[in-house]
């Protein structure tokens, strides 16, 4: 029991620390910073759908004008 303040622990930087250090500071979430990061998300999954959708159409319309031939 007495080693459980040698346990270390790693941080960002892969940097040894010990592990009371890496978890010590209590950071409270904001709900409305996770529902902005939320929808800032669902915006670049909307982009990125358009985009492969896009390319879905045109790959099928450049295939049916060459099978049109």
């Amino acid at each position: 029991m007495g080693r459980t303040n040698q346990t270390r622990a790693y941080n960002q930087d892969g940097n040894e620390e010990p592990l009371k250090d890496a978890f010590g500071s209590k950071v409270r979430l904001n709900l409305n910073d996770l529902l902005k990061r939320r929808q800032e998300e669902k915006n670049v999954d909307k982009k990125i759908n358009l985009l492969i959708l896009s390319g879905a159409g045109a790959v099928a319309a450049v295939v049916g004008i060459i099978l049109s031939f």
